[in-house]
Order: C-alpha cells, then sequence, then structure tokens
C-alpha cells in the first residue's frame, strides 16, 4: 500500500520509513522543505513537501493515492507556541487534509499520558496538552484511527519487544521500538480505532499488538 510519513526526517519518522519499505510498501516521505530530502538519497522513498503548518491544499496533493497518513511529527522545541502550532493545529490540519485526499486511516504518534495530561511529567506538560486535543480530533474524524502512545523516547537500538495496553506504568522505549508499533499497526485489526500506551517489554511487537486489552 501507499504511505505517507510526515516528520519523515525525524528521529522516530525516519525508522518509520526505512521500516515501510522494508516490508514493500510505497512510500512518500513527507517533509517540511526540499532540503531535508537529501536524507532519502539512498531509500527508496519518494521525497514530497508535507509541511503541516503551510497551506493545507499543499497537504492534501501530498497525501494523493495515499491509503494511510503516519504522523510522526513533533515540535522543535517545547515552547507552547511552537507545540500549539505543530503538535496541535499542524495535526489537526494533516487530519482533515487526509480526510479531503480520500485516505482510510491516520496513524498518530502522541504521547504517553496524552489523555490525561495532569498526570504526566510537568516539563512536558504544553506537549501533552497539544497532543490531548489534536488525538480528541482524530477520534472525532471519518478517518480509521490508531493512537499509539509510547512512553519516554530514547534513541538506543531496537530491542524488538514491548508492552502495550490500553494504559501502562510510565516507561522507557526505544525509537526504533517505537516505529516498529507504528509499522506493525497497519497489520492488526485490534489497533483500528484504538489509542494505547506502549514501552518497553518482553513481547514481539507484533504478538503484543495483537493481545492488547
Amino acid at each position: 500500500m501507499q504511505v505517507t510519513v510526515l516528520g519523515a526526517s525525524g528521529r522516530t519518522g525516519f525508522h518509520v520509513v526505512r521500516l515501510l519499505i522494508a516490508r514493500g510498501h510505497t512510500v512518500r516521505a513527507g517533509l517540511r522543505s526540499r532540503k531535508r530530502a537529501e536524507v532519502f538519497r539512498d531509500v527508496k522513498a519518494d521525497p514530497v513537501v508535507a509541511d503541516v503548518t503551510a497551506d493545507p491544499e499543499d497537504l492534501v496533493e501530498a497525501f494523493k493515492n495515499s491509503e494511510v497518513v503516519i504522523n510522526a511529527i513533533g515540535a522543535p522545541d517545547p515552547e507552547p507556541e511552537s507545540v500549539n502550532l505543530v503538535d496541535r493545529d499542524g495535526a489537526i490540519t494533516a487530519m482533515r487534509a487526509a480526510e479531503k485526499a480520500g485516505v482510510a486511516r491516520f496513524i498518530q504518534l502522541s504521547a504517553q499520558f496524552a489523555d490525561s495530561p495532569d498526570q504526566g511529567d510537568r516539563l512536558v506538560r504544553s506537549i501533552l496538552l497539544a497532543k490531548q486535543v489534536s488525538d480528541s480530533v482524530l477520534q472525532r474524524s471519518a478517518l480509521t484511527w490508531t493512537i499509539v502512545r509510547p512512553g519516554t523516547l530514547t534513541d538506543g537500538p531496537a530491542t524488538g519487544r514491548v508492552k502495550a495496553a490500553g494504559h501502562l506504568e510510565p516507561g522507557r522505549i526505544a525509537r526504533q521500538d517505537v516505529a516498529a508499533v507504528l509499522v506493525g499497526a497497519l497489520a492488526e485489526p485490534l489497533t483500528e480505532n484504538r489509542g494505547f500506551d506502549v514501552v518497553s517489554g518482553d513481547f514481539p511487537v507484533g504478538s503484543a499488538l495483537a493481545t492488547l486489552d
């Protein structure tokens, strides 16, 4: 299937792109500007400008013919103004554009405690509040949705093993493992119209998603 990845040059998005290609999908790598296309010189992905803070009609064009959009964007800093522009308003703009473009499914990279920001770390409260809003809008959209709420992200190596459930105790997880969950959700019906937490654990990604409770 054709999948457009938003935030494709980011630390998590790039892993998502590589995994999708490895599994035989056609990938459009959504970037804020053409300057970042260099990252994909040796990767079989089609770089496309998909800036969620720019003209919504450009996003509609970027999503054209895609069956799925995976949103891995994130604000460059935790200041509320930046976070609201990207993680809240930008994500919502992407959802609306996906609906208009006829995309069937939207998979959103959120954050643990985005569904209850008051219980999360105060240092990232602005991010959690922004994602809470965009996650809520996604759930009310016409799209088949999945919201993945990972614990604290790390840049360590992939373990291939996670724990996933509706709600979990605070935890950590490698970005590569998060990417595997985002991609794995494509093949697991239990993840459709569902939001869940994911942290490092003892179960292979496929098994963890197939036994969501």
